[in-house]
């Protein structure tokens, strides 16, 4: 007894399992397709005959929609997947030839039972002779092929729109994945050469500290003042993808007075910026490299006075960003040695105002100058 219950509980379980993964949605959206395609061809074929619709549709979908169904759903679900869509098209339309006819084959016999049950007696009635099963063959043969391949062609377009629609989906969503890794990819790198510019700056201002307070100089708690400033705007602006202009104008300044400290009377620095750049946007640190390197190769402990002169002006919705300063000869000796900041900054330029920035470095004797435009971005 407990064997039998146990086997019991068994099949209910598989039961409800085949019940469960049953697609209902998908099975409902099929019959209302094949309800809906016989209501419309019965009802032409009812206006153009005269017929009782609702006699026709009955015998439709017991004799007639079985066999479209079977034509239909091996094309659509074996033979385009195995054939058709694998680029297989001898292949695929020899097959579909040889289904239709078998097709034909089983469908007119089926179908010639309704002729036999409620058509015959009508020939009688008008003293013609019942067709036989060949002569119905005949008759009938072209107006089956018709009807046949016309659900057939209708069913497969469907199908194809489909198969069309969902790898639409599927190109699109492709693309978006896409599109998200390559701005991971692009965030990440953009982080990675912000966080390779702070320290950069940082090292630089901290060498100037620690050389002043060696000197016991006066000027040391300036320099951690406006330090203070230079890394309140790294550590706490700079995680925005874009800052207002007159913040990196500030930290640009803060830089500037660090270096006019250390150097003092051995540099001249001129900066002049328009007024009107009160909701202009820019990448951050884009500005400070230039300035830096002014610093770096325009000034030495065996040359003169050094000259930097800062223009920065918001035209025509564009940012104009102009630096000049008198360079030291051995300056190629120095790119020789590397650094970050001018690969950083072209990189950075690349990724963030691509098709939207023009560059021009020129170096004429012993001037240096850069001119930078940029499309300006607005909160």
């Amino acid at each position: 007894m407990l064997f039998y219950e146990q086997f019991d509980i068994k099949i209910k379980n598989n039961l409800k399992n085949v019940f469960k993964n049953i697609d209902y949605k998908r099975i409902a959206s099929h019959a209302l397709f094949w309800l809906l395609l016989n209501l419309v061809v019965d009802i032409a074929s009812s206006i153009a005959r005269s017929d009782d619709f609702l006699h026709m549709f009955i015998v439709d979908l017991i004799f007639y929609t079985p066999t479209d169904m079977l034509a239909l759903y091996v094309t659509i679900y074996y033979l385009f997947p195995k054939f058709l869509l694998k680029k297989k098209y001898v292949s695929f339309f020899l097959l579909l030839t040889v289904l239709f006819i078998a097709i034909l084959c089983i469908a007119t016999p089926v179908q010639y039972i309704p002729f036999l049950e409620f058509s015959a007696p009508k020939y009688i009635a008008k003293g013609h002779e019942v067709p036989n099963f060949i002569q119905y063959a005949k008759y009938t043969l072209a107006s089956t092929i018709t009807l046949k391949l016309s659900i057939l062609g209708f069913g497969s377009a469907i199908k194809f729109f489909k198969i069309w629609f969902s790898g639409q989906k599927r190109q699109q969503k492709l693309e978006k994945e896409k599109l998200e890794i390559a701005l991971q990819l692009r965030e990440a790198e953009l982080k990675f050469l912000k966080n390779q510019i702070n320290p950069h700056f940082l090292f630089n201002a901290l060498n100037n500290l620690y050389s002043l307070t060696l000197e016991k100089s006066d000027k040391a708690p300036d320099i951690v003042l406006r330090l203070s400033g230079l890394l309140d705007y790294m550590l706490y602006e700079c995680n925005d993808d874009i800052v207002f202009l007159y913040k990196e104008i500030k930290a640009i300044k803060n830089y500037v007075d660090l270096q006019k400290i250390r150097y003092g009377n051995q540099v001249n620095v001129e900066i002049k910026v328009s007024d009107n750049i009160e909701n202009t946007m820019i990448a951050p640190l884009l500005l400070m490299p230039f300035v830096e390197n002014a610093f770096k190769h325009g000034l030495t402990k065996n040359m003169g006075k050094g000259n930097i002169f800062i223009n920065i002006n918001v035209l025509n919705s564009e940012i104009h960003f102009n630096i000049k300063n008198t360079v030291n000869c051995d300056i190629n000796k120095e790119k020789r040695k590397g650094g970050i900041g001018m690969e950083n900054i072209k990189k950075r330029l690349e990724l963030q105002y691509k098709n939207s920035y023009s560059l021009n470095i020129n170096k004429i004797k012993n001037n240096f100058s850069v001119e930078l435009i940029i499309r300006n971005k607005k909160k």
